[in-house]
């Protein structure tokens, strides 16, 4: 018979940061227990809101164990003894019943059961307890004198099979067939579920949206007739629509004016910051400006709006106070402040920082068209102002914007104002980059200066972890160059931004537990380099091409120019697709192999030196005259950006390679004869190398 499990864990709010992880964690515990135990299901949903963690699986078949023949898994081959006889005691069984099964490549012992059958109800409690007690929240708590810790206090555990509960425990208490409905709009006495299916309308009824999509859809319709009544639109922010999604069970959506006198002035931004940041609101306005804000809450009256519109009115007054006073002094004032202000602890303060951009900036300068050095100069030098400013520090993600708006404000050239405003992007994958010359320059610079001082400082990147956002500034460097089609030498960039750096900082920023040990500046700059076609091998790949045409191009010694590098991979990629792509990638295996194998019978590596005077046949003379002609046509074509030719004088030696093959003998009695020839034909695979590392390229199977 098919059976239907019902689970819900009550407890006090749970964070919406931390719901959409639980949801997850339950579903991969729940379906790794019932896969590994041989239980079939239709299908598992994991539900999560403020207050409870749902789980329905549907349709559940257990008549079977591991397997048909009603095998109990023991302990690893490699356990303690004691741990082995105490399997075998549970089980009633001798050391001679035990045989040894392969279980993810780790063999364990096993053991025939007497009596194939399994009993559901116990499995999933123990399995249900397990998972409670060693559920992996972020922060969690203990509530009482016992020792369970979860993430809030439970308070109410269901679990049913079909209509049967199943007495799971946990924290002291115990599983039963009842739940609560919405905390403040339901009677708050206790709902009896009779069955699964009967749980999610029941739920409804008491003014639970269980369904997270359901919760967010209820939100946006209540906010839809709004701004259809009002003219109005939402301003987007799916990142705070999902956190007040997760708030509440019945989300009411609460909506506030805003008082246009006190937000009189205030950039549209440092509206938004306020609305969206410290107050957790939604933004509704008219296009120009901010004029309603919405939120949700549990009960709504005209109280509850006043006390919040009269908490968003002290908000923008502080705002306005904090904006007027930077007013009073300019930009140049607030750059001298940088100086104490800390950027790193090995790396100096961000007047320091402010300075090395400058020097960079002016360095980049020269290879974006029409970059004026003035404009760079001074937008670098007033890059950074806005952090000694009173309104950055209280909204430190306005950093930009403000540094921009003050200078409009000061009357600064509109090519600087932008260049300050947009010099930190771009900072998602949605975010556009900068786009005019000087916005160009200053935000490839202080990237570049932060990058190199962070991993000369000993920044790391451990999986998930990534303290100073070292790949968001690779990347953003990256995209970029190739989004404005800038050929910058990343490799004399980075050195350049090392040698801004002093002496005695670079020495202080290595961390190496032997300082004897410590990398020196070309070690840095390898580093760094490294860093960055890592992140751009992983760019190249999310567009479609492949990883060994990726490594083929970005392997090749002195690669620096990612402009070129990234429309090599492009050509390289649709190239060998073609017919004389094929005919290249095997013209050259047919080589590389002769020569390989060549050297690894003798254990000689053959040197790209031959002498033409043993040349005495014609097809290796003529070998040798297209290989002289093709090495200075690839060396002008690769220099001028031919790709596409290089690849073509690599389609040329196919008849010659063809000829030499057929007519030659390499492998002739003449020891001297022999070495020349397989010299000429490392020669020709040298020549392949100047395009890119074929060895590298997989042939398609």
């Amino acid at each position: 018979m098919l059976s239907q499990l019902l689970f819900e864990c009550l407890s006090e709010e749970i964070p919406p940061r931390m719901q959409n992880s639980a949801a997850t964690q339950v579903k991969s515990y729940i379906t790794s227990a019932f896969n590994k135990n041989n239980v079939k299901f239709a299908s598992i949903e994991v539900f999560v809101t403020a207050r409870r963690i749902a789980l329905f699986v549907n349709d559940i078949s257990a008549s079977e164990l591991r397997d048909s023949n009603g095998e109990i898994k023991g302990p690893s081959i490699n356990a303690q003894k004691n741990a082995i006889e105490g399997f075998l005691r549970k089980n009633g069984k001798r050391e001679t019943d035990l045989f040894i099964r392969k279980v993810n490549n780790e063999d364990f012992y096993f053991i025939k059961k007497d009596i194939c059958s399994f009993n559901i109800q116990e499995f999933l409690k123990s399995q249900l307890e397990e998972m409670l007690k060693n559920f992996a929240w972020p922060k969690s708590m203990r509530w009482s004198e016992r020792k369970e810790k979860w993430v809030r206090p439970i308070k109410n555990i269901l679990c049913i099979l079909n209509g049967e509960v199943i007495p799971v425990s946990f924290a002291g208490v115990i599983a039963c067939n009842t739940t609560y409905g919405h905390r403040f709009l339901s009677s708050g006495t206790a709902l009896t579920v009779k069955s699964p299916k009967d749980y999610f309308g029941l739920l409804e009824k008491n003014n639970v949206i269980l369904q997270p999509d359901k919760r967010r859809q209820f939100i946006l319709n209540q906010i839809d007739k709004f701004t259809k009544e009002q003219n109005l639109r939402l301003e987007e922010n799916d990142y705070l629509l999902n956190e007040l999604t997760g708030l509440i069970e019945w989300p009411i959506v609460l909506f506030g004016e805003i008082n246009q006198e006190k937000s009189l002035g205030l950039p549209k931004e440092v509206v938004l910051s306020i609305i969206n940041t410290q107050q957790k609101y939604l933004a509704l306005s008219n296009g120009q400006k901010v004029l309603y804000f919405a939120t949700v809450v549990n009960v709504s009256n005209d109280e509850v709006i006043k006390g919040h519109e009269r908490i968003l009115e002290a908000r923008l007054a502080d705002a306005q106070f904090l904006i007027s006073q930077d007013k009073k002094e300019s930009l140049d004032y607030y750059v001298k402040k940088l100086n104490s202000i800390l950027f790193h602890a090995s790396l100096g303060s961000v007047g320091e920082k402010v300075k090395r951009i400058t020097a960079l900036s002016k360095y980049v300068a020269i290879f974006v068209p029409h970059a004026s050095l003035v404009k760079v100069e001074r937008a670098a030098y007033l890059a950074k102002a806005d952090l000694a400013t009173s309104i950055v520090r209280e909204f430190p993600e306005l950093q930009g914007v403000m540094g921009g708006y003050y200078a409009s404000y000061f009357q600064e050239d509109g090519e600087i104002v932008e260049a300050i405003t947009e010099h930190y992007k771009p900072i998602g994958p949605e975010q556009r980059g900068p786009k005019s010359p000087s916005a160009i320059t200053v935000s490839i610079a202080d990237k570049v200066d932060s990058l190199v001082g962070l991993i000369a400082a000993g920044g790391k990147i451990s999986g998930s972890y990534d303290q100073f956002g070292l790949r968001r500034i690779t990347i953003g460097i990256i995209r970029t160059i190739l989004e404005n089609d800038l050929h910058v030498p990343i490799r004399l960039l980075i050195d350049k931004s090392i040698s801004l750096y002093s002496k005695f900082i670079l020495a202080e920023s290595v961390a190496s537990v032997d300082r004897s040990n410590k990398p020196n500046r070309e070690q840095i700059s390898e580093l760094v380099l490294k860093f960055c076609l890592e992140r751009f091998k992983v760019i190249l790949k999310n567009r479609g091409i492949r990883q060994d045409i990726v490594d083929s191009v970005l392997y090749q010694p002195g690669i620096s120019d990612l402009l070129t590098a990234e429309r090599q991979t492009v050509i390289l990629d649709r190239y060998l697709s073609t017919p004389e792509g094929e005919q290249i990638l095997s013209t050259y295996r047919r080589v590389s192999n002769i020569v390989n194998k060549a050297e690894k019978s003798s254990n000689t590596a053959y040197s790209t030196s031959y002498s033409k005077k043993c040349l005495i046949e014609s097809e290796e003379i003529a070998l040798s005259d297209y290989a002289i002609i093709a090495y200075k046509n690839i060396k002008q074509a690769i220099k001028n950006n031919h790709f596409n030719a290089a690849l073509d004088e690599l389609a040329g030696f196919f008849p010659f390679i063809n000829q030499f093959m057929e007519s030659v003998k390499i492998n002739c009695d003449s020891d001297r004869l022999r070495k020349n020839r397989l010299s000429l034909l490392a020669n020709v695979a040298s020549i392949f190398h100047l395009v890119v590392d074929f060895r590298l390229i997989q042939v398609k199977q």
